[in-house]
């Protein structure tokens, strides 16, 4: 799969952490969702917003994993629309790669609650948000996090980034 950015500790830190020996490599899936009102879902947590995604589990494909993480995360049942490719993260501080594949989908059927067990993903806020919207969330965020949010410092500029090809893809839809 073709990968449309890569991200390292050097491209956002002053003082980046010390390259490991070799990473491991994380598969995980995200995605811009949308409601019959054209909304996009986004989950927030400790002051920055992301799109609902997260790991590949055993064997399951990317589309599997994602459907089931809209289904745990936003509570809604989805259709992928389009694939909009690769996104590489080289986060020295955990030796991990993590290969973010982006996905576009829309809701299926009715809007739900969120059904996942994990604690620290109870304390995401969901919102349904206008494109313009999102994308000054997301514009606004990556200047502001602390260095402890670590994971987030790379997440919101791959977040962006993904945002802005799905705008630039779909520039005449409304």
């Amino acid at each position: 799969m073709e990968v449309i950015s890569t991200i390292k500790d050097t491209d956002i830190f002053e003082n980046p952490s010390p390259e490991p020996k070799f990473y491991v490599k994380r598969p995980t899936v995200k995605g811009i969702v949308f409601d019959d009102d054209g909304n996009i879902a986004i989950l927030s947590i400790h002051g920055h917003s992301l799109f609902p995604g997260g790991g590949v589990e055993g064997k399951e494909s990317l589309e599997e994993a994602f459907l089931r993480e809209c289904e745990e995360e936003i509570g809604c049942k989805v259709l992928i629309i389009q694939y909009l490719g690769q996104y590489d993260q080289y986060r020295a501080l955990s030796a991990k790669k993590y290969e973010i594949h982006f996905f576009v989908a829309g809701v299926l059927g009715e809007k739900g609650t969120p059904t996942t067990t994990s604690k620290s993903e109870q304390e995401l806020v969901l919102s349904w948000e206008s494109k313009d919207t999102v994308q000054k969330i997301l514009e606004q965020q990556a200047d502001t996090l602390p260095f402890e949010e670590y994971a987030s410092q790379f997440n919101v500029r791959t977040h962006l980034e993904a945002f802005k090809k799905y705008l630039e893809i779909n520039r005449n839809e409304k």
